[in-house]
Parts: structure tokens; C-alpha cells; sequence
């Protein structure tokens, strides 16, 4: 099903923290993405027309999370690399600008934008990017990655494929949720229920798929592909 998402839902700067993100990406070493955190955010009150009309960012992190105790402290401090395609600059703002030039923030195609990743910590990615709800996502040790292999596969420089000019919200849609999709075909999560966490408290009760209409449905289709 096609997004019904018709307005423009990349217009925000980054919310970096004071991490460059390569720092975090050299602290990781060989060390792989071990599971990841879909955010889904709303965007202003255009979410309330359709579930469909959504933010979709992920959070790649190089610990299993324990679904048990992910509000642990160690988990909620964990830092992991935020990625998320947009209608976005290096100078779309003096902020962003100033976070490109400190690496706080990288852009994948440099002054060509779009695609972009930095440090957020798995608790401020809940409360700024998950305010319709977010899900866990495990990954199964055979399809451990580097980030870099991660990176190098979904957008390739040479490619231009999530440069901002690419981002579209019209007839063909092209934009966060399309991104989305493209990486957890990569990254092949394991996905059920027991991880699922909608903000509608609600929702938050069921234990049939009705727990999963916060999420917008061509991401929520994906991700039963990985169904266990």
C-alpha cells in the first residue's frame, strides 16, 4: 500500500548530541549492528488524518536488547547511530551547518543531503522519535554487520539514490518511510508482538495485530515479512 504521506516530514534539523558520530563508529570497531530501534514519530497534526502520515527513523545499536529490561539504566544510556532520510541540508540551517562542520552529524552525500546519521542515546530516540510508538528489533547472528558494510550497502556514494533532490512525498513516494523499509530488508530483524511498544495505551494492550496501527502500513507489511 502506498503511504498516504503529503506533506513534507524532513524539515527539522538534527538533534544531535555532543558525540561525533565517527567517534562512535571507530569505538565499534568490528563490533556489528546487533539490533536496531524503528521509531515512529508524528508529524504535527497531520498523523491524526492517517496512521500512515508518519516519521520513520531507526537507531542502530551494537547490543542485543533484553525486551525484559530495556528500561534499565545501561540500555537507556546505551548510544547508537540514528539514520534517517529526508528532505534535509547541511545548511538547511545554521544549527545543522554548525553540526556537519563539527561531525556531530554526517551526511552521506555530503552537500547533496538527504541521508543522514548521528548519536542519540536509545532513551532521547524513544521520547524524540517515538512518540507514536517504536519497536524493538533483535538481529539474528548470522546477519551481523559493520555499520560500514550497513552504509556501504544501503547507499552506495556513487548511487545519489537518498540525496534530498530524490525526496518525494507526491504521487511516487520516496522519502523516511521508503528508507525505512529499504533497511530492514537488510538488515533482516527478528520481529514479534512481546516487542512492539505503542504509545496508545491502548493499543499497548492488545496482543493481535491491532498492536500494530500506530505503525504506517507499507513499513508494517515489511516488517511481517520477518515475522517469528
Amino acid at each position: 500500500m502506498v503511504s498516504l504521506i503529503t506533506i513534507n516530514s524532513s524539515i527539522k534539523s538534527s538533534t544531535s548530541s555532543a558525540t561525533p558520530v565517527a567517534n562512535l563508529i571507530s569505538e565499534w570497531g568490528n563490533k556489528p549492528i546487533v539490533s536496531c530501534v524503528l521509531g515512529i514519530s508524528k508529524i504535527g497534526r497531520a498523523s491524526i488524518i492517517s496512521n500512515n502520515i508518519a516519521h520513520a527513523a531507526l537507531l542502530l545499536l551494537n547490543k542485543e536488547i533484553d525486551y525484559e529490561q530495556e528500561n534499565d539504566d545501561e540500555i537507556q544510556n546505551l548510544n547508537g547511530i540514528l539514520i534517517e532520510y529526508g528532505d534535509y541540508s547541511p545548511k538547511m540551517a545554521t544549527t545543522e551547518e554548525e553540526y556537519t562542520n563539527k561531525g556531530l552529524v554526517i551526511y552521506r552525500y555530503g552537500e547533496k543531503g538527504g541521508l543522514r546519521y548521528y548519536v542519540k542515546k536509545y532513551s532521547e530516540f524513544i521520547e524524540q522519535f517515538g512518540d507514536k510508538g517504536y519497536v524493538d528489533l533483535n538481529i539474528d547472528v548470522n546477519n551481523h554487520k559493520t555499520f560500514q558494510y550497513f552504509i556501504d550497502k544501503i547507499a552506495k556514494k556513487e548511487s545519489n539514490k537518498w540525496i534530498k533532490a530524490n525526496y518525494s512525498v507526491g504521487l511516487y513516494n520516496f522519502n523516511c518511510q521508503t528508507f525505512a523499509i529499504e533497511a530492514i530488508k537488510e538488515i533482516k530483524p527478528h520481529f514479534n508482538m512481546t516487542n512492539v511498544n505503542p504509545a496508545d495505551e491502548t493499543l499497548a494492550k492488545k496482543k493481535s495485530k491491532q498492536k500494530l496501527e500506530f505503525i504506517p502500513s507499507n513499513i508494517k507489511n515489511e516488517l511481517m515479512n520477518f515475522y517469528h
